[in-house]
């Protein structure tokens, strides 16, 4: 989440302005937040969650989403995750095909201006999603994963996975995955610059 947010303004005039716009923007508590972009590596840390999902999930009852997906939670509040994974049927809201409110696990690829976003604000949100399961940091500089999971009681757990070597284990979504996938080519992107 970056800039300043504008006037407030109701759910119905949000979704507009943002289907409209060239940006994504989310909402809370009715002021509109236009995100900021991401950095190479964090399109391909975020792409690397989505393949590795798709690949471990496929033939299941779980479907992974892109950043593209708006989620809405129950208080009318609208964000973007970098990936996200709904279990069972998708629960769209009223006939909108491009947002839905039950993500059974979120992934946000950290980055140095949204990391307080992602751990404050954001988790809070999120947290008022009864189906929400898992809550996933993965940070940029490091091969590092923080997991959080839904406890019967309301509580979360933390868990925490660094190195290469390691592996996640997300509880949500019956899966491993290896943080060597998660990250591959993150740390040595070929990169040219097109004023060569």
């Amino acid at each position: 989440m970056a800039s300043q947010p504008l006037t407030r303004i109701s759910e119905e005039e949000y979704l507009r302005l943002d289907r409209a716009a060239e940006y994504k923007s989310e909402y809370i508590d009715g002021e509109m937040f236009a995100m900021s972009g991401g950095s190479a590596r964090h399109s391909k840390v975020g792409m690397n969650w989505g393949f590795e999902l798709m690949l471990k999930l496929r033939g299941g009852n779980c479907t992974v989403f892109s950043s593209d997906m708006r989620i809405r939670t129950v208080r009318g509040r609208y964000v973007y995750s970098d990936i996200s994974v709904a279990c069972g049927p998708v629960a769209l809201h009223g006939n909108a095909d491009d947002l839905f409110t039950n993500p059974t696990l979120v992934v946000e690829v950290l980055s140095p201006s949204t990391s307080a976003y992602d751990r404050g604000k954001k988790f809070e949100v999120y947290r008022e999603i009864a189906s929400l399961q898992e809550y996933v940091l993965s940070h940029l500089k490091t091969p590092h994963v923080e997991v959080f999971t839904r406890q019967n009681d309301e509580s979360w757990i933390f868990r925490e996975y660094r190195g290469m070597e390691s592996s996640v284990t997300l509880t949500s979504v019956g899966c491993t995955l290896a943080l060597s996938d998660i990250y591959a080519q993150a740390f040595d992107l070929p990169v040219k610059s097109d004023l060569e």
